[in-house]
């Protein structure tokens, strides 16, 4: 990793001013759609300037040539707008969703969130190894996909609902119960620290949910967060033996899979063992007995670094959204790529559409669709496992809605 960090130099004029004007388009980007600066998908904003600083850097150095930059900052600045676009139409029922919100926290909700946070805690806990080797490893087994939705879903619920709950004054206390348990099991896993983010990041989705009405949150509650936070940080990182330079260079290698591609001669060869259906939806082209989709070392991030360092360490970057369409889709192909994006964009405001008439199924399910955005970006993986995800609720939905008529036949 760090050869990788060498290759970010910037040498010209050219390109300190093409990453000022990036910053820039990248951050007035939500006023465009109506959003705040400072806002839900602000971490898909950061995230993508990290990514296109490398490219830059590769345009400085001519290691990248200047139509992968403009496939680099088309693909990526088209992916954001259609994200800003999905985020607004889902703020516009912003008062519905907070109602709901504060619905199911001020109920039995909370306590199942809770104790359901608890349970993942100890077995985070149980299941990371602790001797050094990769802390994914397990999440890549079969069996973890069965679980894995519940998390997906129940996790960014239970950050939300820790400022849910600290904005009632009976929900206080269990507000920071939620918030240890959170912090706990997202710790176990060996994260470096990432609830942080999710909390900042759930903060930001409440105050858009908010809209023009101040929060009133406590000032007092806010300190204390703010230092059970910080001493949490310190935890998870002294635990892991990793100092805030290890965390600045990671922060820094956001864009390692899009360095591993776009500086590369060869950027499709890490991809030329999964098949088309395995690259547009791994999971369903695994289910049907895909070979390559079942093939460990063909996933993504494990396919690149068997390509450039030679053995798969299970520690693979992310799928981002660029380099994965360079690898996969590259020039028509380009094509496939977009319908899974469509797909993926219409599958989630189909269920939202849905979910808008079942107020407490839309609380425990809207947390879930926002941190599905501003991931997106960085982890094609997400877009393919998100779909499944969709499609499922979608139906599970679908049959609820059908118990009262099939009562009425009965």
């Amino acid at each position: 990793m760090t050869d990788l960090l060498d290759l970010l130099v910037f040498q010209s004029t050219f390109s300190w001013s093409l990453i000022i004007l990036t910053f820039l388009a990248i951050a007035v980007m939500p006023r465009l759609f109506g959003l705040n600066y400072m806002n839900g998908l602000l971490l898909a904003q950061l995230m993508l300037f990290f990514n296109a600083t490398a490219i830059i850097a590769g345009l400085d150095s001519q290691a990248v040539g200047v139509g992968r930059g403009f496939h680099f900052f088309i693909i990526e600045f088209s992916f954001l707008a259609l994200a800003f676009s999905a985020y607004r139409h889902l703020l516009k029922h912003r008062t519905w969703i907070l109602a709901a919100m504060r619905k199911f926290f001020n109920g039995k909700g909370a306590l199942f969130v809770t104790a359901f946070m608890v349970t993942i805690a100890i077995f985070n806990y149980l299941q990371a190894p602790t001797d050094g080797s990769s802390r994914i490893a397990y999440m890549t087994e079969s069996w973890f996909s069965l679980i894995k939705p519940f998390i997906q879903l129940v996790t960014p619920l239970s950050f939300l609902g820790v400022f849910i709950m600290l904005l009632s004054r009976g929900r206080r206390r269990l507000g920071y119960i939620l918030l240890g348990t959170a912090v706990l099991a997202n710790i176990a896993t060996g994260s470096k620290a990432s609830f942080a983010i999710s909390l900042f990041t759930a903060f930001l989705a409440l105050r858009d949910l908010a809209g023009p009405v101040l929060l009133s949150i406590r000032r007092q509650d806010l300190i204390k967060l703010s230092l059970f936070v910080g001493v949490s940080i310190i935890f998870a990182l002294a635990r892991l033996d990793v100092s805030v330079g290890d965390v600045l260079n990671r922060v820094l290698l956001t864009g390692d899979a899009t360095i591993l591609t776009y500086f590369s001669d060869t950027p499709t060869a890490a991809c030329a063992n999964v098949s088309t259906f395995a690259s547009m939806h791994r999971g369903w082209a695994r289910f049907l007995g895909d070979a390559s989709a079942q093939d460990i070392d063909t996933l993504f991030g494990y396919a690149l670094n068997i390509e450039h360092f030679g053995l798969n360490t299970f520690t693979g970057p992310n799928a981002r959204l660029s380099a994965y369409f360079l690898c996969n889709f590259p020039n028509e192909r380009i094509v496939l790529g977009a319908f899974v994006v469509f797909a993926y964009l219409g599958f989630m405001l189909l269920l939202f559409k849905r979910l808008l008439t079942r107020p407490i199924y839309l609380a425990v399910v809207y947390p879930f669709l926002l941190t599905s955005l501003v991931g997106a970006s960085q982890d094609f993986n997400l877009i393919m496992q998100d779909i499944t995800i969709f499609v499922i609720l979608l139906l599970l939905i679908l049959f609820i809605y059908s118990i009262p008529a099939r009562r009425q036949l009965g």
